[in-house]
């Protein structure tokens, strides 16, 4: 973070710039990964990313004439500028402390991990508008934007790297109201019944798109996706497990994969998470981390 303050460039190159142009694009086609979305024309769609000293905090604005609110797709949007963030800084770390783990064929092979980010925490819908008179309503107000830097973006070089058998862990959670909790543990949500399988498919599907709405992650080979999907205490938690054979790794697909779930979880019983007001004051993704990111050469 120190570095990206100060040159506003880090890893990949200029991450608040290429989370802005991820944002727009996936608030735009959210309806092709949250699997029950509806396809609306989105009017306006406005990104602001703020560098502090121990992350970064993005904010998404978007506007549309439709049936329907966007809250969904502005969340998609949110969440995919925040990964695109993540991946392009992944690989500037510094330090490493390798360890000795067990990979899926069970042999030790030495890591450092998957990077230096904690994961993403906190995201939530802080407004929402729907009027019949045109108003916009709603702005980003004092949501400060202070990235800067030279405009670099660059997608890793990877022509030379050896093949990878490649593996990857990716939990996340969401906090729900005790009556949704309730109507998805009894298979009664209306929009779409089964919650659990939706969103298992919602992630396998995800993860073998990453690539379309990541620009810097390659098209790899995805051997193995499995998506776990658990009714708890107080929400919904989904884990992805992934593999695959190319010249890098599948973290940023098993992260995608989790972030759809969710939100396909979200969409699925946001008619009973809103209050009175149509607004989502208890319902949040509280974090999505990554547990596991192995390359094992394939020799």
């Amino acid at each position: 973070m120190n570095e990206l303050m100060k040159t506003g460039v880090s890893g990949l190159g200029n991450a608040a710039a290429i989370a802005k142009v991820a944002a727009i694009n996936a608030t735009k086609t959210a309806w092709k990964y949250v699997p029950l979305l509806h396809p609306v024309p989105i009017t306006y769609i406005e990104a602001r990313v703020r560098y502090e000293k121990n992350g970064i905090r993005m904010a998404v604005l978007a506007r549309t004439k439709a049936q329907t609110g966007i809250e969904m797709d502005t969340l998609f949007g949110l969440f995919t500028g925040l990964l695109a963030a993540w991946n392009t800084i992944k690989g500037c770390s510094r330090t490493c402390m390798p360890e000795w783990v067990t990979n899926f064929m069970g042999k030790q092979v030495q890591t450092c991990g998957s990077s230096r980010v904690d994961g993403m925490f906190d995201i939530k819908v802080v407004s929402k508008v729907k009027s019949e008179d045109g108003g916009v309503g709603l702005s980003l107000g004092d949501f400060e934007d202070n990235a800067g830097g030279a405009p670099v973006v660059t997608m890793f070089d990877v022509t030379t790297e050896p093949t990878y058998y490649g593996e990857a862990s990716a939990k996340g959670f969401i906090k729900l109201r005790e009556g949704t909790i309730e109507l998805i543990r009894q298979g009664k949500v209306e929009k779409g019944g089964d919650v659990v399988t939706v969103a298992k498919a919602a992630s396998i599907m995800a993860t073998k798109k990453t690539w379309e709405v990541l620009p810097l992650v390659h098209l790899n080979y995805i051997t193995y996706v499995n998506a776990d999907v658990k009714v708890i205490e107080d929400g919904v938690e989904v884990t992805v497990d992934t593999r695959n054979m190319s010249n890098t790794g599948s973290a940023m697909e098993a992260v995608f994969a989790v972030g759809v779930g969710l939100l396909t979880v979200w969409d699925m019983v946001k008619k009973y998470e809103k209050d009175e007001n149509g607004q989502y004051p208890y319902t949040v993704i509280k974090e999505v981390r990554v547990l596991k990111a192995l390359k094992t050469p394939a020799v």
